[in-house]
């Protein structure tokens, strides 16, 4: 008997319908992964660190618990999954580094602030504010992020403008709480929101404030 070779059309419905029963495809992986970073802040604002569920994280993804536990093995590794996802977005970048350093500390500081500023960020830091206190994983997500998109990034900007590393790291804790300060305030009492007008007003009033102390500084 002679075997009829299949159409590519059949080889495309048996590969489709192999997908389906089977594993996800790398796109439909990717868009489930988002669902779940989507949905994890959400519970684990409504619940706090230690009350989230991750099973309704996971069915609101649409995933298993078991998937999202192959990727992310407790609790502290999806939150700070979702911080991370957050504030690579608008993370400081070479191409930034233009201007002169109040040019360039205003730039970073607003850019920063508007993303704080964001419902989901707040959330977040509330969760932290909250329960950082009794849970070590929370303070030590806490810190790493502070240190990679917030006093990191200043360090860097006040490195390239003939700053020593070792007063440069002092000064970038010095102008991240002198900048963040009001949206700090605000999140921990869940007051309204900064506008645009004032993340503008805090951020030229920070820069001022800290370059006449940091210059003066060096100069000493």
């Amino acid at each position: 008997m002679t075997k009829t070779m299949p159409s590519s059309q059949e080889v495309k419905t048996a590969t489709s319908h192999s997908r389906r029963a089977g594993r996800p495809s790398i796109r439909e992986a990717e868009l489930k992964h988002e669902a779940m970073l989507e949905a994890a802040p959400e519970e684990f604002a409504r619940a706090g660190f230690h009350g989230a569920s991750i099973r309704v994280i996971a069915d609101k993804a649409g995933l298993s618990t078991r998937t999202l536990y192959n990727r992310y093995p407790d609790r502290a590794a999806l939150f700070a999954a979702c911080l991370e996802m957050s504030s690579i977005q608008i993370q400081y970048k070479p191409a930034d580094e233009r201007g002169t350093l109040r040019e360039q500390l205003i730039h970073f500081g607003r850019m920063m602030q508007r993303r704080l500023n964001q419902d989901r960020s707040t959330r977040l830091a509330r969760v932290i504010f909250r329960e950082a206190s009794s849970f070590p994983q929370l303070r030590d997500i806490s810190f790493s992020q502070f240190h990679r998109f917030q006093r990191g990034p200043v360090q860097h900007i006040l490195e390239t403008h003939g700053f020593p590393p070792d007063q440069a790291e002092r000064l970038a804790e010095a102008y991240v709480a002198l900048a963040f300060q009001k949206w700090q305030t605000r999140t921990m009492y869940d007051q309204e929101p900064l506008s645009p007008a004032e993340i503008d007003a805090e951020i030229e009033l920070a820069t001022s404030l800290f370059l006449n102390g940091a210059l003066v500084w060096r100069r000493d």
